[in-house]
């Protein structure tokens, strides 16, 4: 096909489109024994979808509707005649069903399913990040399930995972200025596993964002391909998609907000290949494909928001993998969402999701190299070292004293993900028959792991000791990674402290990690900064500030990031991550700032100036959609260490570049009308009526004078306290867009989405939740003035509960006639791209 990029020897044919029959948005597919497939309409219901082969004699592919109760599912698994689903339910949409994970069956036995057994419950409002993909153990006796950030952690499954997981950041979070999953804590996003009866449930990996599919390779190790939080991109916490290997009790570091762990943090895993910026959806193993060889052996994954899908090949290191990820396939648009083999060694993948137009594709390859199936063996190389981890892991789970010497035997492994286990092995057993060790001669790597093991399942004398163990150590000595490791388990050590830290013990820290600040790597850096900013040595300020003062941008800050040809791909996405590299922030400095603005001493009025002087540059950046707010908020928390009689000043050196960055009502003019009450039907009209005259510049200006830009941002222009709108004319129709004008209560973004209080004076307070502590909530009450917060204390509240309204008030359009409503429309079906081929037509 034209529109997709395939390499040489492929083809590939569109076999079905199931929104050009009602069938929705297709976003997971599974098959039968017959080779039939089933897939799901994330918002609607399951289709048992039957293709032409030498069983199925049929002259094009025959779609039937699964007619029960059961559908919006993210996940299914066929296995021995049950249909596994695992649903992730949006309320509002076309069928009403809980989230959870269900078995489908045909009870009497007629070849149709007829009924649906609710297994387990997953309750809550989740968006799209609740329950995702089922795949099947390679015992065929289990099943795996992943869960995005948004799903609770029940508490009578076990865990391999030690349940004594925190946020464990040293400084506070500042959760994301536009609300997303800032109610939601640790652990993230995990995998499961239970029997095929879903009795008993194990927690195997947590720490993940919102990781959609997982996969097995040939050694019988799990794979998942995480998402980023595209909003952060600029930031020191940005983490980028990436390709993690999920061993058992490991744990991925996701926060809310600035809270993110660190791929060097010896306390959790990195990912084994980062691939820039995306929306993770499928992840495939290609064994069974009639491919070459090469792709038969590795692992493919679905890139949605960039119509990319990856080829990823494993090579053993030590006990887990390295990855060499290249681009497979890409198409625009492509919204790729999952995929599987097909009996004839075919790869069908579907596109779709976020009721998009969706396809249902066949892959096959043509071409001149062998391409027979082949058996894939197990790797030898690493077998040794997968097999001493698996061993340890089983440790996680059982007490075994008489292991005890063979788990720390390990914890000084020269492979980080043994060391990983076996520290995990550790905390799972009793702690007094280890908790003494780090008094003895110990290694640097086994120091590091009982100090973290001592820091998590201790007591504060405990965590005492081990810092002070820890100090003993020849810092100047080890290696930049050591140096990271030491610095993380301090911080840990300060962080689970349960009272406050004695001075005595502050200065002797401070006086170890002072000497090294700024003489090593940015990323040790950082951790420096933020650990001698916590213990209030005013000592730093200067040194950082000349730092600071330095705002250029190193290529390795900017290899993170996706390069033009892939961000061209995107619409929704793209230029987004294309103006922030133009004009990109220094996220080196932006985490200084950060944890400087937790420090109350060492100030002076002149180092004050320059320390809020770099406010009025950094305002000036581009980054993520918070990015502006995540400033103003780091500047916030720092004013409050300002004393009273100069705030005002301190303040002011940073306002004017937020109002620059911000001043979207200047020079706008407003509509001459005169305007209508707008229907849906009538701005269809009045737009096909006006369509060849409308014109850019107009179109800007009233999606200002509109109040649109407001609340909402079209290629950088406006705010964002309402979804982004720059991509909305490649995701919805006219009509869909009218739609949500005219109507803005019928569909309402679970990330945007008002919360209503019912307090004890009588009153009810809708707006949207801030910030919240143990105390209060702070609420932005009106989205055209988000600044404006309203606070409300948790003892007032009788109830709450999500308003069935948006914050979007009806009615914005009318006050335009049908030229004005016509430029409105087609500057954001353009997404304000001058360029659009909306405005070539047009003349």
């Amino acid at each position: 096909m034209d529109s997709i990029s395939i390499p040489e020897g492929f083809v590939i044919e569109k076999l079905y489109t199931p929104s050009d029959h009602e069938q929705g948005s297709w976003v997971s597919i599974t098959k039968d024994d017959t080779g039939r497939f089933y897939a799901s309409d994330q918002f609607g219901k399951i289709y048992k979808v039957t293709v032409p082969d030498t069983i199925n004699q049929l002259d094009s592919v025959d779609v039937e509707l699964l007619d029960l109760n059961i559908g919006q599912a993210q996940g299914l698994l066929w296995h021995r005649n049950v249909l596994y689903a695992l649903v992730n339910s949006m309320i509002d949409k076309n069928i009403l069903i809980n989230s959870g994970f269900y078995k489908i069956t045909d009870e009497n036995g007629d070849g149709e399913f007829d009924k649906v057994d609710s297994i387990r419950m997953f309750p809550g409002e989740h968006g799209e990040h609740g329950p995702h993909n089922i795949l099947l153990g390679p015992d065929e006796e289990s099943l795996y399930m992943v869960f995005g950030n948004m799903v609770v952690v029940h508490d009578d499954m076990k865990s391999y995972v030690p349940k004594v997981w925190e946020e464990d950041n040293l400084l506070p979070i500042i959760k994301d200025p536009s609300g997303h999953v800032n109610e939601i804590t640790v652990p993230g996003g995990w995998v499961a596993r239970t029997d095929l009866e879903g009795k008993e449930w194990e927690i195997i990996s947590v720490g993940m964002r919102n990781t959609y599919d997982i996969a097995f390779n040939q050694d019988d190790e799990l794979f998942g391909f995480d998402s980023d939080m595209e909003y952060d991109i600029g930031m020191p916490w940005y983490r980028p998609i990436r390709l993690t290997h999920l061993t058992k009790g490991s744990e991925f570091g996701w926060r809310k907000g600035t809270g993110k762990f660190r791929d060097s943090y010896p306390d959790n895993l990195p990912g084994i290949a980062n691939l820039g910026q995306g929306s993770p959806t499928g992840l495939m193993n290609g064994e069974g494909l009639r491919f070459p060889a090469y792709y038969q052996n590795g692992l493919f994954l679905f890139d949605w928001s960039y119509g990319t899908m990856y080829f990823a090949s494993l090579t053993p290191n030590g006990s887990s993998y390295s990855a060499k990820v290249e681009q497979f396939l890409s198409g625009v648009p492509l919204p790729l969402t999952n995929g599987i083999i097909g009996d004839d060694g075919a790869m069908y993948f579907c596109t779709g999701g976020r009721d998009l137009s969706s396809g249902f594709y066949k892959l096959t390859y043509e071409g001149e190299l062998p391409h027979e199936v082949i058996a894939i063996e197990p790797n030898r190389k690493g077998v040794k070292e997968r097999k001493l981890r698996n061993e340890l892991e089983m440790l996680q789970v059982e007490k075994a004293p008489e292991k005890l010497n063979f788990i720390i035997k390990n914890l000084d492994h020269k492979d980080r993900f043994i060391r990983f286990s076996a520290r995990t092995a550790l905390e799972n057993q009793d702690y007094a028959l280890w908790k003494n060790n780090i008094d003895g001669r110990n290694s640097f790597h086994k120091s590091i792991a009982y100090a973290i093991a001592m820091a998590r399942q201790g007591e504060d004398s405990d965590r005492l000791k081990a810092a002070k163990k820890l100090i003993e150590t020849d810092y100047a000595k080890l290696s930049d990674s050591e140096k990271i490791d030491i610095t993380r388990a301090i911080e840990l050590q300060l962080i689970r402290m349960d009272a406050p830290l004695p001075n005595d013990v502050r200065e002797e820290i401070a006086a170890f990690l002072r000497p090294f600040y700024l003489e090593s790597t940015d990323v040790l850096n950082k951790e420096l900064c933020k650990v001698l900013s916590y213990l209030q040595d005013g000592d730093i300020i200067e040194a950082t500030l000349e730092r600071m003062e330095v705002d250029s941008v190193s290529a390795n800050q900017k290899a993170i990031y996706l390069s033009e040809d892939i961000t061209k791909r995107s619409e929704m996405y793209g230029k987004d991550v294309e103006k922030m590299l133009s004009n990109m922030p220094n996220p080196q400095n932006i985490s200084y700032a950060l944890s400087l603005s937790e420090l109350k001493e060492g100030w002076t009025p002149e180092l004050r100036k320059r320390y809020f002087n770099w406010f009025y540059k950094a305002l000036k950046k581009s980054g993520g959609h918070s990015y502006i707010q995540f400033i103003r908020t780091i500047q916030e928390n720092a004013l409050k260490n300002v004393p009273v009689e100069d705030r005002q000043y301190f303040e002011a050196l940073a306002s004017e570049a937020f109002d620059e960055a911000n001043d979207i009502m200047k020079d706008v003019v407003q509509p001459k009308g005169p305007g209508q009450n707008w229907t849906v039907e009538n701005v269809v009209n009045a737009y096909a009526k006006n369509i060849k005259g409308v014109d850019h510049k107009r179109g800007e200006n009233l999606f200002k004078a509109s109040l649109c830009a407001s609340c909402h941002s079209v290629n950088g222009l406006g705010r964002n306290t309402g979804p982004e709108l720059t991509r909305v004319g490649t995701r919805f129709s006219l009509t869909d867009l009218a739609t949500a004008i005219v109507s803005p209560s019928a569909t309402i973004s679970d990330r945007f989405q008002f919360t209503e209080f019912h307090l004890t004076d009588d009153r009810t307070v809708a707006g949207l939740i801030t910030k919240e502590n143990d105390y209060e909530y702070i609420l932005a009450t009106n989205a055209f003035s988000p600044e404006l917060k309203t606070s409300i204390r948790k003892k007032n509240v009788i109830s709450q509960n999500k308003a069935s309204y948006s914050s979007m008030p009806p009615g914005l359009l009318n006050r335009l006639n049908e030229k004005e409503l016509s430029d409105l429309i087609a500057y954001l079906m353009a997404g304000g791209n001058e360029q659009n081929r909306i405005y070539r037509n047009s003349k």
